[in-house]
Parts: C-alpha cells; sequence; structure tokens
C-alpha cells in the first residue's frame, strides 16, 4: 500500500483520466460534458499557477520552525536522527554524490547541528531497496568525508518507512534519548507525530523548505508549469501519506 501511495498517486495521473473521461463524455455528447471539462481546466490552472500550490506547501511547512540551536543545552547528549529519502549506488561517486538532494539535504543539517554540539551521535537510516549497501551507510560515509567522526555515527540500516525509522530507534535505543529530528519541512509534522505515537520524545529539526519568502522568490500567480505541478502533487502524496498511517499504521 506505502508504494502504491509512492509510485501510482500523481497530479499527471488525475488529469490523463480526466482527459480521458471528459473526451468520452464529449465524443458521447453527453450533458455533463462541458460541466466535466470546466471543472478540469479550472483545477488543472489551480495546480499549474504557482500561488495555491506554494501556499499549500507552506501550509505544511509552517509547523515547525528551524531549529533553534541558542535554546538547546549543550551539556546533554543528543541523537541526531537524520531520516533516509533516496540514494544511488554509483562506484564511480564518492559517497555524498550518491545521495539524492532531499537525503543529501538533510544530512547536510545534522551535521551542522552535530557541529555546534558538544555531546552528539549522528543516527543515519534507511534500507538498501536491493540488498546492496544500504543508504544508511552511504549516508555514513558522506558524513565522515564532510569532518563527522566516525565513532559518533550510528546506523539503522534496516527501516525502509518513517514508521520503520522510529521503531527501529526505539528498539536501538529505547525512549529515553534526547532526540534531534532532521527531515524535510514537507514532511517533518507526520515524522513529528509518528516518533511521538512511539513514546520517543524529538526536537524538530526541519530543511529543505520548498516554500521561501525573499526577493528572489515569487509565489504569486504564474503561467502553467511543471514544477507547480509538481509542487501540488507533493503536497497532495504528503496527505494522502498522513491519511493512511493515521488510518492503518497507527496502533
Amino acid at each position: 500500500m506505502l508504494n502504491f501511495l509512492k509510485e501510482l498517486p500523481n497530479i499527471g495521473l488525475y488529469f490523463s483520466i480526466w482527459v480521458i473521461f471528459a473526451y468520452w463524455l464529449h465524443k458521447n455528447k453527453h450533458r455533463l460534458a462541458t460541466l466535466v471539462i470546466t471543472i478540469g481546466i479550472v483545477l488543472f490552472l489551480i495546480s499549474a499557477t504557482n500561488y495555491v500550490p506554494k501556499k499549500l506547501i507552506a501550509s505544511i511547512e509552517s509547523a515547525y520552525d528551524p531549529i533553534d540551536l541558542n535554546h538547546i543545552d549543550r551539556s546533554e547528549t543528543y541523537y541526531i536522527h537524520v531520516l533516509g529519502a533516496g540514494a544511488s549506488r554509483d562506484a564511480r561517486l564518492p559517497a555524498s554524490m550518491n545521495l539524492n538532494q532531499e537525503t543529501l539535504t538533510r544530512l547536510i543539517e545534522g551535521i551542522r547541528i552535530y557541529n555546534y554540539l558538544d555531546q552528539a551521535v549522528l543516527v543515519t537510516s534507511a534500507a538498501s531497496t536491493n540488498e546492496l549497501i544500504s543508504q544508511a551507510e552511504i549516508s555514513k560515509k558522506a558524513a565522515i568525508s564532510l569532518g563527522v567522526a566516525k565513532e559518533d555515527i550510528e546506523m539503522l540500516e534496516t527501516p525502509t518507512s518513517t514508521l520503520e525509522e522510529a521503531l527501529a530507534f526505539k528498539t536501538g535505543y529505547g525512549t529515553d534519548k534526547n532526540i534531534i529530528l532532521v527531515t524535510s519541512a514537507v514532511h517533518m509534522p507526520r515524522a513529528v507525530e509518528i516518533f511521538r505515537d512511539q513514546g520517543l520524545k524529538v526536537i524538530p529539526a526541519p530543511t529543505g523548505y520548498l516554500y521561501k519568502v525573499d526577493e528572489t522568490s515569487y509565489n504569486g500567480i504564474t503561467l502553467p508549469s511543471i514544477r507547480s505541478l509538481e509542487l501540488m502533487n507533493i503536497y497532495q502524496v504528503t496527505v494522502l501519506k498522513s491519511w493512511y498511517y493515521k488510518m492503518f499504521k497507527r496502533e
């Protein structure tokens, strides 16, 4: 079911189905043809013209602010858990180049926090999809190449989902650790919910923001674009995964 949510629900798929359905109605001169075509065009423009997709993404990403390191007690020991998001295994490339952009962004934030703290353990996680080197190990090698001490890194090499990452941490380290949870801002609300449901207390450290406000970022209405459709797709997949967890996975 989770793989279904990862692969099939796609804005492009939805609109392809709509086009086929609208064409069938029009060809058969169905009285609903005009209404279906009009609704489809409106929904397409809403999804493809930047403003609504960015606002929807912002509504999720605003749940947690970036971590404020000044509020962290540096006398404590923290486990910085960097959640996985994908990697390749090209033997020609250094480990950092094998991490996809999302995973690398998360790892960099984890290392930034690690460098600030006096006592920290960097935890990398996620399994391999085909029994090769795990994503956790690739992230570990990348972290070492970026200056993290090998002895300060722990790996969770079996998880294939956020829930499994939480369960693996709980099994490996218990529920009494100070956890700084590092993941993408759009993923953070669901990740925090999952970890807290397992009795794990986490300090959110969101990164990889898709919605930004500065003089170079235009967040208003634009011409239709693939990027806007991609943002809408990220939003609806995020919502679907949250619903799926609440309905089927929560204990």
